[in-house]
């Protein structure tokens, strides 16, 4: 890396960073307003709250990340233009392209790191903050552990319930093996069923059987419709079964193919899944965009335009993503094209432009 190419560069990252921290201190504010009456009604200590915002982190950044790209693209190269470095490197022969590779350079690298927190940081992350809120603040009771991608749950009277597989709409639950035990700890009564059904206000099993020890022997028989409230109702599986942000692509692309099985319609986390993949190259395609309008004021002096017009494509892009999220989800589009929808027009609106620029050159 060159000299001159270096100084683009870090002056690029150095703008990114601060604009980055800026966007998450007053999306921060913001957010400790909206909560702060249920932190002050839950009594919730300074170290709680700190440490709630502090795993909050990366799935605020996730959103922050394309906007920071897009502003330090403006405000980078609009530095330069201020005082008149473009000139001087276009008097010495460099030329815009060369100019843009630094820049275009750093955001690959952020659209890199923003898929790494997606995929290893933010799942971990939003799952920590979501447990210091509902049980370290909120003091809802853990009643589920997570092993071997299934869980395991207390049940009423002293009863253990492992689930391999909740619904998206948490209103069944597959491959139920219910165990009551007696205060000595030792098996009461095992159940063993295909679901367990919210019916009519309650949890029955569906497709069972119950084993009862007497003695040296074992009673078997149908557990059919009985009632086992495992949880109050299906809004209280909202700590246990995990969102999308919470999974990363290896686990959300087997929940998919577990909901398949299960024959239910897996668009709304299929959409999900690929927006993992697409998502992330949002920040390349912000700098790709931005950067020749950035230049444009060398030429025309069109600073103001050049902002105006870049600000009004990033909500284009939200606008796009949100779009193509709606139709995807209810099945008028194919999930992996909902997903790329925003990529896709941007892409070809980013090398219009660049090409456009070129040949104006």
């Amino acid at each position: 890396m060159t000299i001159l190419n270096r100084y683009i560069f870090m002056e690029f990252i150095r703008v990114f960073l601060v604009t980055l921290a800026g966007l998450l201190v007053v999306y921060l504010c913001v957010d400790f307003l909206q909560k702060a009456d249920d932190f002050i009604r839950y009594k919730a200590g300074i170290a709680q709250v700190g440490a709630y915002f502090l795993y909050n982190l990366p799935s605020i950044a996730t959103p922050s990340i394309p906007i920071a790209a897009l502003m330090a693209t403006l405000l980078s190269l609009g530095n330069l233009s201020r005082y008149n470095e473009i000139i001087a490197m276009r008097a010495g022969g460099v030329s815009i392209g060369r100019i843009m590779v630094p820049v275009l350079a750093g955001g690959l690298i952020i659209s890199v790191f923003g898929f790494v927190n997606n995929e290893l940081i933010m799942p971990v992350y939003a799952a920590r903050a979501n447990f210091i809120r509902n049980v370290e603040i909120e003091k809802k009771q853990q009643k589920v552990v997570f092993q071997q991608r299934r869980l395991w749950l207390r049940g009423p009277d002293n009863s253990i319930a492992n689930i391999d597989f909740i619904s998206p709409d948490r209103d069944l639950m597959l491959g139920v093996n219910i165990f009551k035990l007696n205060p000595d700890f030792t098996l009461r009564q095992r159940i063993q069923a295909d679901s367990l059904v919210w019916e009519n206000g309650a949890w029955r099993l569906k497709g069972s059987r119950k084993f009862t020890p007497s003695g040296d022997a074992v009673i078997a028989g149908s557990a059919d419709g009985e009632i086992f409230n495992v949880v109050e109702s299906p809004g209280d599986l909202g700590m246990i079964v995990k969102r999308s942000e919470e999974m990363n692509f290896g686990e959300l692309w087997s929940y998919v193919s577990r909901l398949r099985t299960a024959g239910y319609k897996a668009a709304r986390y299929e959409v999900d899944l690929y927006g993992k993949l697409a998502f992330p190259l949002s920040s390349l395609l912000m700098v790709m965009i931005a950067a020749p309008l950035s230049l444009q004021r060398v030429r025309s002096g069109g600073a103001g335009k050049g902002i105006a017009l870049a600000m009004l494509i990033a909500f284009a892009y939200w606008a796009l993503t949100s779009v193509g999220t709606a139709l995807g989800r209810s099945g008028a589009l194919a999930p992996i094209p909902a997903a790329w929808l925003a990529n896709i027009l941007f892409a070809g609106a980013s090398g219009y432009v660049l090409r456009r620029m070129h040949q104006e050159i």
